[in-house]
């Protein structure tokens, strides 16, 4: 039996978070790490962030750029695709489909309940 229900749901839920961030505007993985927690409320360690932007970028959904910066190391600058803004739509509906299940389930759950209590 699993003991967290809702880890499963969003397992990959961070990648249409990435895209939704990147819609916004083009942006680097530090700064996407810090965005998808405060803006998301998405916490993915740092090892899976750049294996689904690596995923992104194989899919086409995202390209990678090397910007060079006056302080520090080169960054990558990543930045949405036009195939990126379809795949983020679809996941937008899919979304709103898997919140409507999930709120008829709580709410024949909480119907339920106060019937038979």
């Amino acid at each position: 039996m699993r003991k967290y229900c809702a880890q499963v749901i969003l397992e990959n839920f961070f990648e249409p978070c990435i895209l939704y961030l990147l819609l916004k505007k083009p942006n680097y993985g530090y700064e996407l790490s810090k965005n998808l927690k405060d803006r998301c409320e998405c916490d993915v360690n740092i090892g899976n962030l750049y294996r689904g932007l690596n995923r992104l970028v194989k899919e086409g959904y995202i390209t990678k750029k090397k910007k060079k910066s006056n302080i520090g190391p080169t960054k990558i600058v990543y930045t949405i695709t036009e195939s990126g803004k379809n795949y983020l739509r679809t996941w937008i509906e899919s979304l709103k489909k898997q919140k409507d299940t999930i709120n008829k389930l709580i709410t024949n759950y909480h119907h339920y309940y106060e019937t038979s209590h």
